[in-house]
């Protein structure tokens, strides 16, 4: 069955493929490389859409032998190879746009070209704010992720629409200049998305929110007396984490299970982004209480 991420990146996939291929194909036939770099930028948001798509897909796939914390991480390698096709694209756009610059070869603007921008624009927009939106919903990094590059495919359509009103009134420079700011904003993209998928790599800490989130719901859970070394990460766009509770040390070590069963339960009910969390328990001693009193 296919969920409203995959639904989302394959209506993305069809989109960006058909303007994509309708904005080179008027690129070559008037001439504008900033018609062409913005069919690039599109065809490109096709290609890291596939890859989203199977990053989807093997993340769903359950724990196994080999990887027994599951495949969440299948997301962030999606992220990082689209950081690598924005960037390669942006170079690619860069020098197509100098070469046209320094050859000061002459744009025309027709009004196909008017039109096709127009459309562009909307579409392109409507679908980014499709994509972010769902990503959101569905808390998949990889969909906002690409969502923001179809967004960038608008903002590449505006400027071309913005360069064609100055070619019409005789600047065809401006072309080439347009094709260089697209390259800009799809070289932009592609550094913030690969720091973000460098940093989950790494290990990094979903935000100082999420750790005192995780203590105040576990103080929040009967039979805890206190909480301390609450610790997260990021994998995919998901949260793995631990957290070490006191407990009266005169409970049993059933009780005590209970106690920590309990906290885990509440801890992935009120965030539903913790795919998974290890509960340690601790007896609550005068040196232990006066820690947890230290770190908050």
């Amino acid at each position: 069955m296919v969920n409203p991420a995959e639904r989302a990146t394959i209506t993305s996939i069809i989109m960006t493929t058909v303007f994509g291929s309708i904005e080179i194909f008027v690129a070559l036939a008037f001439g504008s490389v900033a018609f062409f770099a913005a069919g690039i930028d599109a065809i490109f948001d096709t290609l890291t859409s596939i890859a989203v798509l199977a990053g989807l897909r093997v993340s769903r796939k359950p724990a196994d032998k080999n990887h027994p914390y599951g495949h969440l991480q299948a997301e962030t390698l999606v992220s990082a190879f689209l950081a690598v096709a924005l960037v390669i694209a942006a170079i690619r756009i860069e020098f197509l746009a100098l070469d046209k610059f320094y050859s000061q070869t002459k744009a025309e603007a027709s009004p196909v070209l008017f039109l096709v921008a127009v459309l562009a624009i909307s579409i392109f927009g409507a679908l980014a704010l499709y994509k972010i939106r769902t990503g959101r919903r569905m808390r998949a990094s990889s969909v906002i992720a690409d969502g923001y590059h179809t967004l960038s495919d608008a903002v590449s359509s505006s400027a071309v629409l913005v360069g064609l009103v100055f070619v019409s009134l005789g600047y065809s420079w401006v072309d080439a200049a347009v094709a260089l700011f697209i390259s800009l904003i799809i070289l932009r993209w592609g550094f913030v998305i690969g720091l973000d998928a460098l940093n989950v790599l790494m290990g990094a800490s979903p935000g100082a929110k999420v750790v005192s989130d995780l203590k105040e719901i576990c103080l929040g859970a009967p039979g805890v007396k206190g909480c301390h070394k609450a610790r997260a990460r990021r994998v995919g766009s998901r949260i793995l984490a631990d957290v070490h509770i006191l407990v009266d040390p005169k409970l049993s070590v059933e009780k005590s299970h209970q106690v920590a069963s309990r906290v885990e339960r509440r801890l992935k009910k009120k965030m539903p982004d913790l795919n998974s969390v290890v509960v340690h328990i601790e007896p609550i001693t005068r040196r232990n209480n006066a820690k947890k009193r230290r770190s908050g």
